[in-house]
């Protein structure tokens, strides 16, 4: 073998895998992505169990664009190892010995701060299955409206295109609020705005 060739085997854990994409973006010779499974593929790669698995040979730069690929994924769904000396290169432990800890706590009556730049109103429309988001930048005034099917539908479209400039809790206020108004529509329950998830109740049906 060349003395400059390196080998590594990549193992490749679908089941964790979230269809980030990173992989693919840094390496598309290797990597793939199932659109209508929402996962990555190895490409090459022989299922071992629920797992797969590659083996690849190449040049130091051809290895280290491997490596940088299969690092990128946010949720640690590959591990690499050394194919020589069974070294592991890329491991999923995290190391969390260092890690600030911060104990969580907020009272909606003390902490909640309104945001200047306005408000929404949140809807869900049962009979086209649709999630509705309007933005009001003054009493009664909507600016923007969103419509969608799912939650990171809506809340990825308007943090990405919205341009609404608004206090980081407010975006994550949204977040709540849709995964709950999703909830309501895929359990048919009356879906209320700032109202606890527990206290939904069964919509009414139309005579």
């Amino acid at each position: 073998m060349n003395s400059q060739q390196k080998k590594i085997r990549i193992v490749y854990d679908p089941a964790v895998c979230i269809g980030n994409g990173e992989c693919v973006k840094n390496d598309p010779t290797l990597f793939g992505y199932n659109g209508p499974a929402k996962k990555a593929i190895l490409i090459g790669g022989h299922a071992d169990g629920k797992k797969v698995s590659i083996e690849i040979s190449g040049n130091e730069n051809r290895i280290t664009y491997a490596i940088r690929a299969a690092s990128s994924c946010p949720v640690n769904a590959f591990v690499v190892i050394d194919a020589h000396s069974e070294k592991l290169l890329v491991g999923k432990d995290i190391d969390s010995h260092d890690a600030k800890e911060i104990v969580a706590m907020y009272d909606d009556a003390k902490d909640f701060i309104l945001d200047p730049q306005g408000y929404f109103l949140i809807r869900v429309d049962y009979e086209k299955k649709k999630l509705e988001v309007g933005f009001c930048n003054a009493k009664n005034t909507v600016v923007l409206k969103v419509v969608g099917n799912k939650p990171i539908d809506v809340y990825h479209t308007i943090g990405t295109k919205g341009d609404l400039g608004l206090r980081p809790e407010h975006y994550a206020y949204l977040g709540r609020e849709l995964e709950k108004a999703y909830h309501c529509l895929v359990k048919g329950l009356e879906y209320v705005q700032d109202d606890e998830l527990h206290s939904m109740k069964p919509q009414k049906k139309a005579h």
